[in-house]
């Protein structure tokens, strides 16, 4: 079995959360994590994230950034000063083609875990580990309800769509 670091500074996480009339975009770090692979599977492994490392990308007046923001951070969506990380747990994975996998695990978001599954590149080159990949998450099930049409009826165009994605690239050092 191979364990690979991830390599923060290497590494990156990406975000998209999309509305009535339009998107945002930003930035998140990994604090730490590693994968494990096992007989050319993906059979392990843990990735955190730093939720206080949000940043909004879309964004450039620096008011309207700030706000948004803060608004990230309170209880309306990540409540980042109770829950300061984010992580994945993975749990195993099906090789769909070369280099290609369906992973499993669990997302815990605000302490509240779910199931999920996501399709990833992987590639081992010697002793280094290259993934690519993207998370579709429903926020509603982490408790992040603000502007969902389940929850609030009549929004209108301030409507925020309940999924939000993850685009990540990972780097990994056995």
């Amino acid at each position: 079995m191979a364990k690979f670091q991830i390599q923060q500074t290497s590494s990156t996480v990406n975000w998209t959360g999309k509305k009535v009339l339009g998107l945002h975009t930003g930035r998140i770090n990994i604090a730490n994590g590693y994968i494990e692979i096992k007989d050319n599977n993906i059979s392990g492994g843990e990735i955190q994230i730093d939720m206080t490392s949000i940043v909004i990308t879309d964004i450039v007046d620096k008011k309207t950034n700030h706000d948004f923001l803060e608004h990230l951070l309170n209880d309306d969506f990540f409540s980042v000063d109770k829950f300061k990380t984010s992580k994945l747990i993975i749990t195993g994975s099906n090789k769909i083609e070369i280099n290609k996998f369906k992973i499993d695990g669990n997302l815990i978001i605000k302490d509240i875990s779910h199931p999920v599954s996501f399709i990833a590149t992987v590639e081992v080159f010697t002793n280094t580990l290259h993934s690519l990949g993207e998370i579709v998450i429903d926020r509603t099930i982490y408790n992040i309800r603000y502007g969902s049409g389940k929850f609030i009826d009549n929004l209108g165009d301030k409507l925020i769509y309940d999924d939000f994605v993850l685009q990540f690239k990972l780097v990994g050092q056995a």
